[in-house]
C-alpha cells in the first residue's frame, strides 16, 4: 500500500542520535509511512543502528557519497513514495501523535508546504520563549518579501517539490529559507501546524556556547536578508554526529544568561498584551 508520508532523514554518523529519532518513528499512531536514510557513508555503526527497528518500520536506508544535507535530502526524495515529504534532522524529536497530527492538518485544510512548530529540546525548556518568538517571526516573515522557515523539518508534496526542484545543493547555508522562497514565486504559501511539534537538537550551541552559537545564526539571517542566498563558508558550519564525540559541552555563560533573561520576560510581558 503506498505511504501517506515519506520520512527522509540525512546522516552522517549519528549512531547515538538516529535511534533515538526511530523510536519515536515507531510509537507513531499514524502508522501509513515509510523512513528513508540517506547516509553519506558514515564511519560509526550508523548503518547497524537501526537494526532493531528494521523488522518494525518500513525503511530504506540508502548510501550517497554526497555529503551534503541538501543533496542527501534530494536524493532520498527521489527514492520516495509517499504522496507528502518529510524532512527531519537526525537529532530532531517528535512525540506519537505527530504524524496523525499532521495528516489530520492537511486532510481538513489541504495545501502543499507546510511546517511544524519549533520547540527546543526537552533538556532546555527555558528557551522555549525565545522558540516560540522565532515561531512568530518565521510566520511573519511569509507575508515579507524575505521568506524563512524554521530548520529542515519541512512537510511538502512530493511532486510538487520535484517540480520546482527540491532544495539548492549549491548553497552553503540557509537552504530550508530558499525553498519556502522558491515556493513563494511559485504561488505556494506556507502554512502552519502548530498541533505538531518537532523538538530541536540544541548540541551544536552545548558544543560551541551560547554567544558562537547565536552569533552564527546572526550573521547567517543579516547576510541573507541583505546579500542574498548564502553560497560562500561565511563560518564553519559542518555536518555529522561525529563532532560531537568526546567533547565536553560548554555551560551557560553568566553575562549571556543575564541578557536572555531579559528577552524572555519582554517576551512574555508582549504576549500578555
Amino acid at each position: 500500500m503506498k505511504p501517506f508520508f515519506s520520512i527522509v532523514i540525512p546522516t552522517l554518523n549519528e549512531e547515538k542520535y538516529l535511534p533515538k529519532l526511530l523510536s519515536d518513528l515507531y510509537k507513531q499512531k499514524e502508522k501509513g509511512f515509510e523512513v528513508i536514510v540517506t547516509d553519506s557513508f558514515s564511519k560509526d555503526q550508523t548503518r547497524k543502528s537501526i537494526d532493531l527497528y528494521k523488522n518494525n518500520l518500513v525503511m530504506d536506508f540508502i548510501l550517497t557519497r554526497q555529503k551534503n544535507v541538501s543533496a542527501q535530502r534530494n536524493y532520498g526524495a527521489k527514492k520516495a513514495q509517499g504522496d507528502y515529504l518529510i524532512f527531519l534532522d537526525a537529532d530532531a524529536r517528535i512525540n506519537s501523535s505527530f504524524l496523525e497530527k499532521v495528516k489530520k492538518y492537511i486532510n481538513k485544510k489541504k495545501g502543499l508546504l507546510f511546517l511544524p512548530y519549533l520547540m527546543p529540546d526537552m533538556e532546555y525548556k527555558e528557551y522555549k520563549p525565545l522558540f516560540d518568538l522565532g515561531n512568530i517571526l518565521v510566520e511573519l516573515s511569509q507575508s515579507l518579501p524575505k521568506r524563512f522557515s524554521l530548520g529542515g523539518s519541512i512537510i511538502i508534496e512530493r511532486n510538487f517539490f520535484n517540480l520546482i526542484g527540491g532544495f539548492n545543493d549549491e548553497l552553503y547555508l540557509s537552504e530550508d529559507h530558499e525553498l519556502i522562497q522558491r515556493a513563494g514565486y511559485w504561488g505556494v504559501n506556507l502554512k502552519f501546524i502548530k498541533e505538531a511539534r518537532v523538538y530541536f537538537s540544541l548540541r551544536r550551541m552545548k558544543k560551541e556556547g551560547q554567544i558562537k552559537f547565536f552569533y552564527k545564526y546572526f550573521i547567517a539571517t543579516a547576510r541573507r536578508l541583505f546579500s542574498g542566498e548564502i553560497k560562500d563558508r561565511i563560518f564553519e558550519y559542518q555536518m555529522g554526529g561525529q563532532l560531537y564525540e568526546g567533547v565536553k559541552f560548554k555551560k551557560k555563560e553568566e553575562f549571556f544568561e543575564h541578557y536572555f533573561h531579559q528577552i524572555k520576560d519582554l517576551f512574555n510581558n508582549l504576549l500578555k498584551d
